[in-house]
């Protein structure tokens, strides 16, 4: 994939229509989860109760819910009388998640391993093969969503309600990170075989290989995304 800033799978990657949530602040949580990975809300910027209501076609009450429902998420900073900020991003923010979350995946990859069936299986080479065809497209954003599910099968599997809501702290902000930097060359290539090898170790229930896998997988991103930061100043 090339080198470019919007995306280097050609541009800023196109998201998937918005399903709609169950409530109203769940919608509204959802659509402004789905706005930051477009690009639309950026890290940094401040939002106004005002012009969310209007931006989302909702009174006060379900976007006032929403905010707290990404501020638990790690997505926004919420000062008491002066609004909700999106929390900024920076080298430091990228390297202390990283670092949290090649802890949590190693642990759930060598829990999935053990645990993982059939079914599950067959669902995990599927999400695999999704990314590979995304990066044969060179499409960024194709590779952001077929990488999140196939996690979302190993984590999942692990069956580690605590460990997920910690991992999901900050994803979100990770994966608008992603989107807009894209992947340095032969990043994509590493992550298709990085998959391929955690695939291996699932079906072969080795749990220890599985968490190594993981951990490495996860320190790689890192790398490759500090390097597509670099240079560039604090959002």
């Amino acid at each position: 994939m090339s080198a470019s800033r919007q995306s280097s799978a050609g541009g800023p990657g196109r998201l998937p229509p918005l399903a709609l949530s169950a409530t109203t602040a769940s919608r509204v949580a959802a659509d402004l989860r789905h706005r930051i990975l477009a690009g639309e809300l950026r890290p940094g910027q401040r939002l106004k109760l005002d012009e969310l209501a209007a931006l989302c076609e909702v009174s006060h009450m379900p976007v006032r819910e929403a905010l707290r429902e990404l501020e638990g998420e790690g997505v926004l900073e919420v000062v008491p009388h002066r609004g909700a900020t999106i929390r900024g991003v920076d080298e430091r923010f990228v390297g202390n998640f990283y670092d949290v979350r090649a802890a949590l995946e190693g642990m759930l990859s060598g829990r999935c391993a053990e645990r993982i069936g059939a079914e599950g299986l067959a669902e995990l080479a599927r999400a695999a093969a999704d990314v590979e065809a995304s990066a044969e497209r060179n499409d960024a954003a194709g590779v952001v969503a077929a990488n999140r599910r196939f996690h979302d099968v190993i984590n999942a599997a692990a069956d580690n309600p605590e460990a997920l809501r910690m991992l999901e702290r900050g994803r979100v902000l990770a994966d608008a990170l992603r989107l807009r930097f894209g992947y340095g060359t032969g990043r994509a290539k590493e992550i298709v075989a990085e998959h391929a090898a955690l695939v291996r170790a699932m079906r072969k229930h080795d749990p220890t290989r599985a968490a190594e896998i993981a951990r490495r997988h996860c320190m790689r991103a890192r790398d490759d995304l500090l390097t597509r930061l670099k240079g560039s100043p604090p959002q």
